[in-house]
């Protein structure tokens, strides 16, 4: 079974957040929007009163109730799942939702199946006696079901599966208590199911390589050694250890204690008489200590503990165990394992990270290894091709009441197809969708906004622009150049997908005949694609269709009649004698050089053209 879809209500920043899972699963979004508290709620949902759990402090503020609840819908069930399932609520279908809450009060633990009504209150008893009680009580009730005794709790869960699976047609689907998922009044049947691992972003390396059975080394030598002979060994050495201590303590001290009782009873029958004094040793029970384990680091010629490894090679490490721990685990028996990792780029350099997310990646979609991969990250290293909807964005957004709420977002091939639909053809999105999501986006995806924009001089200018007063960095913009206009769609699709708010600036090319005709081209096939360029980018942002739209800057896309340079040239002429300065001085390249561009605009004396101004003020009050 694999986890397919989660629901979180009231648990810290989350009051009712829904998130889908596949093999791989990517959350990212600022900090704050609520990524980690998924993972940590997912911690105590299948490792609750082992590794997490829950205060009054996890609750929402404003809760009310105040209740924390989860739902993990699971699909890809197996025999085995339905066998252990069915056992507790006459699981059947290729899903199952299972759910658990907490309140101060206690906690509540149900599974979703198709059950006869009927037998709610059986299977919803505390203990096998009172499970038999209300069974006999139903038989006694209603004996058209014709069901049979039941002398345990197994039978009475058999025959009411046995019934059910007779009578299909009056099933309906119900929320059934079922306590014994989670280790209450019996085995946690879930456990044994699906195993959640979480490598919080504070997880010490070093302590988790101490062997002791709550430790990730733990439980790798748990399952990777085998103790048995040794253990009979050990066993046998503290036998042969208690019987020579007995040698020893007859041949020291009987004679001694004999004869320190006798005067002891002497002593005694002075003053009372009928007691006898006995003095003996005090046997030990000998049991030799297990053999403990401790794991070292070969640095060149030395071997060092992994404490005294740099933080790098720490969490490498770490994470290194837990893919073993997941691989080992999942090939142990009929289960999958989730490795919930919190930035797995937490001190790695580049090179490392990108390998991390490409080991990960080979490990779940190794379907036959058993192991779902989560993670929540700020690295664009963990974005790739196959991933694209794998990406879910968090942000805080403000409802129609104006109370701030967690969203999120994910999107899919067919649904960009479908935004794009009369400006982009199926096959040229799936062609182009790889390139354009690693090559332009992957730090976009983190930002507050983005600008888009045709090329590496729209970028420079108005990087250097910001950089006069305050960098768009710091206010979370980035500015991201597709490569030319035609190419502006489809970021612009994935981005409002993901709910990044994106600005678009490009040029209207008004001139592109008379430059056509100076290179020896033809001005009317230039002027042709000039004007089918520009009305296929209008209609996609629903503005006025124009051929030759003129300068304009609106709150969602900004336009220049012609290009860029001329409008420099007419607008911001301290800009183009700026260029030329650092031209000649040797700290500029001639053409168009987007680093001499961004230093000009910079150093320009004069203020930059309104035009430019506002369309900076335009972002930043999208960005928020």
């Amino acid at each position: 079974m694999r986890i397919k879809r989660v629901k979180i209500r009231n648990y810290r920043c989350l009051e009712d957040a829904e998130i889908c899972f596949s093999d791989i699963t990517t959350l990212i979004g600022p900090n704050g929007a609520g990524k980690s508290s998924v993972l940590r709620a997912l911690d105590w949902f299948f490792n609750g009163g082992k590794t997490s759990s829950l205060t009054e402090d996890d609750v929402r503020v404003g809760a009310d109730p105040r209740r924390i609840a989860l739902e993990a819908e699971f699909g890809d069930l197996t025999a085995e799942d339905h066998h252990a399932l069915g056992v507790l609520a006459g699981a059947a279908g290729d899903r199952v939702i299972i759910g658990r809450s907490w309140e101060t009060s206690g906690e509540a633990h149900w599974i979703y199946a198709r059950t006869y009504p009927l037998f709610a209150e059986v299977r919803a008893a505390a203990g096998a006696m009172e499970k038999r009680e209300r069974y006999r009580e139903l038989t006694t009730d209603h004996p058209e079901l014709g069901l049979p005794s039941a002398s345990s709790a197994a039978a009475v869960d058999q025959a009411l599966r046995a019934w059910e699976a007779d009578h299909p047609d009056t099933l309906e689907d119900r929320q059934v208590p079922c306590p014994a998922l989670f280790g209450f009044a019996g085995q946690a049947k879930l456990s044994g199911l699906f195993d959640f691992v979480f490598v919080s972003a504070d997880l010490r390396a070093d302590e988790e390589s101490r062997d002791v059975k709550s430790s990730i080394i733990g439980r790798i030598l748990e399952q990777a050694i085998d103790r048995t002979e040794a253990d009979e060994e050990l066993a046998e050495l503290g036998r042969y250890m208690a019987d020579q201590h007995a040698v020893i303590r007859n041949r020291h001290y009987t004679e001694q204690l004999n004869d320190l009782s006798g005067r002891l009873t002497g002593a005694v029958a002075e003053l009372t008489r009928g007691r006898m004094i006995s003095v003996r040793p005090v046997i030990p029970e000998f049991r030799p200590p297990p053999v403990q384990f401790e794991v070292m680091v070969a640095d060149g010629p030395a071997n060092t503990r992994v404490d005294q490894q740099g933080h790098g090679f720490r969490r490498a490490l770490l994470i290194s165990a837990l893919r073993l721990l997941a691989q080992s685990t999942a090939a142990s028996g009929n289960r999958v394992v989730c490795l919930a990792i919190e930035e797995p780029e937490l001190f790695q350099h580049p090179v490392q990270a990108r390998t991390f997310a490409a080991v990960l990646r080979k490990l779940a979609q190794e379907r036959s290894r058993g192991v779902q991969v989560t993670y929540a990250t700020h690295s664009p290293f963990f974005l790739e091709a196959e991933g694209f909807d794998e990406v879910r964005r968090f942000t805080r957004e403000a409802d129609a009441s104006g109370r701030n709420k967690v969203v999120v977002r994910s999107t899919s091939r067919r649904e960009v197809e479908r935004r794009l639909a009369g400006t982009r053809q199926p096959e040229q999105v799936s062609r182009q969708l790889s390139g354009v999501f690693l090559g332009r986006l992957p730090e976009a995806l983190f930002a507050d906004a983005v600008i888009l924009v045709e090329g590496p001089t729209d970028q420079a200018i108005l990087e250097g622009v910001a950089l006069r007063d305050d960098p768009l960095n710091a206010s979370g913009i980035v500015v991201v150049d597709v490569g030319g206009k035609d190419s502006i769609p489809l970021p612009h699709a994935i981005l409002r997908e993901l709910g990044v708010p994106s600005y678009v600036v490009f040029d209207g090319d008004a001139a592109a005949g008379d430059r056509a005709a100076a290179r020896g081209g033809s001005r009317e096939r230039a002027e042709q694609s000039v004007i089918r360029d520009n009305r296929r980018i209008l209609r996609y942002l629903e503005a006025t269709i124009e051929s030759h739209p003129p300068t304009q800057v609106t709150e969602r896309y900004a336009v220049l009649r012609d290009t860029l340079e001329p409008f420099l040239e007419a607008e911001w002429p301290e800009w183009v004698t700026m260029r030329d300065k650092l031209i000649q001085q040797g700290l500029g390249l001639p053409g168009k050089h987007g680093p001499t561009y961004r230093l000009a605009a910079i150093r320009a004396a004069a203020d930059p053209p309104d035009i430019v101004a506002e369309i900076i003020r335009n972002v930043r009050m999208i960005a928020g």
